[in-house]
């Protein structure tokens, strides 16, 4: 089985993707973490979704509620050079 190539990458930038989401947390945002532009991001979910299609915005709504549910945070990865664009849901830290 192939391991994920991304999640190296989410580890390494771990500290930097919590402290983003910690500085807007109560607004519990989705964050986007850019590979080529090594930026990570918080969006306001509404604002977030309403840019996917509609199939993915479904995906994305259940995936993100879940998230809530459980006290997790959705991550997506963008890898323009390798056109991906991918979810994680991942614990928040105490």
């Amino acid at each position: 089985m192939a391991t994920d190539p991304y999640l190296d990458l989410i580890k390494q930038q771990w500290p930097a993707i919590a402290e983003t989401y910690n500085r807007f947390a109560e607004q519990q945002p989705v964050m986007l973490l850019d590979v080529q532009s090594a930026e990570i991001r918080a969006y306001p979910f509404e604002e977030f979704v309403m840019v996917l299609e509609p199939a993915s915005r479904r995906q994305v709504e259940a995936q993100y509620r879940r998230a809530l549910a459980n006290r997790q945070m959705v991550l997506f990865v963008r890898d323009p050079d390798n056109k991906v664009f991918q979810s994680y849901t991942l614990a928040l830290e105490d």
